[in-house]
């Protein structure tokens, strides 16, 4: 589980593959706890009408994690991909509660992005958004926290 709410950034990209064994030079020589648990992967995500992405994060117990997004083809991420190219598409930070946090950063002018998600798969997790106009250019995800115990999964964080 990440060490504090700064969860984790995630970059859009094109080869899933490539990106990890990159990532995975790049952390071994500068993070090398990043490298030393499993990979949490799922190669079959969706979310909205982003159908069809690989996703997966290397995870830390010790600060940021670092994910990726290779989206389907003919999908708004996919089409985001080929206009812009690869780049950070988010970065994420973890409260107990999502739905509360929104709300009241609302009510404090900040602009959010949608309602609440949440996994089929993982029915403990929800996440929301907060708009890039109001965090200055990047989009801010809002997330429960989670954990991996070392099997390439997610968990709610204890």
């Amino acid at each position: 589980m990440p060490s504090g709410p700064f969860a984790h950034v995630c970059l859009l990209v094109k080869d899933l593959d490539a990106a990890v064994e990159h990532w995975s030079k790049i952390l071994g020589v500068l993070d090398p706890g990043q490298v030393e648990q499993q990979i949490v992967r799922y190669d079959d995500f969706e979310g909205g009408e982003d159908k069809g992405m690989k996703w997966a994060t290397f995870v830390s117990d010790h600060g940021a994690e670092i994910q990726f997004i290779q989206p389907g083809p003919g999908t708004p991420l996919g089409d985001r991909l080929e206009k812009k190219g690869e780049h950070v598409h988010h970065i994420c930070l973890t409260t107990k509660d999502v739905p509360g946090s929104l709300q009241k950063l609302r009510e404090q002018g900040i602009d959010t992005v949608g309602g609440i998600s949440q996994d089929p798969n993982m029915t403990w997790q929800e996440w929301g958004w907060v708009s890039p106009k109001h965090a200055h250019g990047v989009l801010v995800e809002v997330a429960k926290p989670y954990m991996s115990k070392n099997d390439g999964k997610w968990y709610p964080a204890d």
